[in-house]
């Protein structure tokens, strides 16, 4: 039908412009944090592309949720300000047929974050996190500035005081928090080092010359000189069993879920988002129907207002799982059910709007 294409193609139209400005702006928040590491420090085009590439699919299972909303709210409320609803019932369309467009859209969108949620995501995070890793230990000298602390290493303050070529260091001063073999913090100084990595075994190794090593436990201390010291700098990719679950693939969720809480949690999670779609494709046009004549603006505030409850109420029920007072699949499903509960009630009302019956 016409009027279904022309209401589907504003629909796509202000959806593709959100999810694109959307993915921009979280991924600019990402990428600040990032930034002392690829800006200045030898990162090439390709890398941040790649880095660009993975975060994706971890940033559309947030942009494209609240895109649907913020696309039916501009798209129903701009036809409500116009009276182009008020036209359509008038016409004999029922509310179903009004917002037949949006729950098409919502239910494709639906889909793909489904293979997004499921397939690509643990993948992808794997990916950035191998990216970043690789970067590091290929550039590791370009890690470190002169008269700065870096801390890009895993529990590892570094301090270089001069850096007369790219991998040779003097005057350094290193601090490990908790180092296993030492059996508490380690303090390290020396006058000189030179670094050097190994891509293929994943090393990055701080061979210092002419130094000390204090320790320190509960009731101790000590120190021992040394002329030459062979230091090994951790930045590695997390084994399975330390990877955050985002990294863990489906199916070893699936497997993990009952050992694991925090991996029932993601689980219920990958499998909740991609729905909100379907959620937000109802509440839409159902709440700019009651509401009336909203506005763009109107229409973009109240989404934002939408989303802002939505995520509190994620955030909130992911605790609550977490300490275990609610089970995980309410930790990932809880805001799915307030929020369907809402957009059924607000589609019931406007269905029962019956159209003006022709003579």
């Amino acid at each position: 039908m016409i009027i279904h294409r022309t209401i589907l193609k504003e629909l796509f139209k202000n959806l593709s412009v959100i999810v694109f400005s959307l993915s921009v702006i979280l991924f600019m928040e990402k990428f600040v944090k990032l930034t002392r590491l690829f800006m200045g420090k030898g990162a090439d085009l390709i890398d941040i592309l790649k880095i660009f590439v993975y975060l994706q699919p971890s940033i559309l299972l947030l942009s494209i949720p609240m895109a649907i909303l913020i696309a039916t709210f501009l798209t129903y409320g701009r036809m409500a300000a116009d009276s182009e609803l008020v036209v359509l019932k008038g016409s004999g369309m029922s509310f179903r047929g009004i917002s037949k467009a949006a729950i098409t859209l919502s239910v494709w969108c639906v889909i793909i974050l489904v293979f997004i949620s499921l397939y690509l995501l643990p993948r992808s995070m794997h990916s950035f996190k191998n990216t970043l890793y690789e970067t590091i230990v290929k550039k590791a000298s370009m890690t470190f500035e002169a008269g700065t602390f870096s801390d890009v290493f895993k529990d590892t303050m570094i301090f270089i005081k001069e850096m007369p070529s790219e991998d040779l260091f003097r005057g350094i001063f290193i601090y490990r928090d908790d180092d296993s073999s030492a059996g508490g913090p380690v303090v390290i100084v020396a006058e000189k080092g030179v670094i050097s990595s190994n891509p293929e075994e994943g090393l990055i190794k701080l061979k210092m010359n002419n130094g000390l090593i204090h320790t320190y436990k509960e009731d101790s201390s000590s120190e021992i000189e040394f002329a030459e010291y062979d230091f090994v700098l951790t930045s590695g990719i997390e084994t399975m069993e330390k990877a955050k679950p985002v990294e863990i693939k489906t199916l070893d969720l699936w497997k993990g879920r009952k050992k694991n809480v925090s991996w029932a949690i993601e689980l219920n999670r990958r499998v909740a988002l991609p729905f909100a779609c379907l959620i937000f494709g109802i509440l839409g046009p159902a709440l700019s129907n009651k509401i009336g004549k909203i506005g763009r603006l109107g229409g973009f505030s109240l989404s934002l207002s939408i989303l802002t409850f939505y995520y509190i109420f994620l955030i909130m029920a992911e605790g609550l799982a977490k300490s275990g007072k609610i089970s995980p699949f309410l930790g990932g499903w809880f805001p799915n059910i307030v929020f369907s509960a809402v957009a059924a009630f607000f589609f019931y009302i406007a269905y029962k709007d019956k159209p003006i019956k022709r003579l």
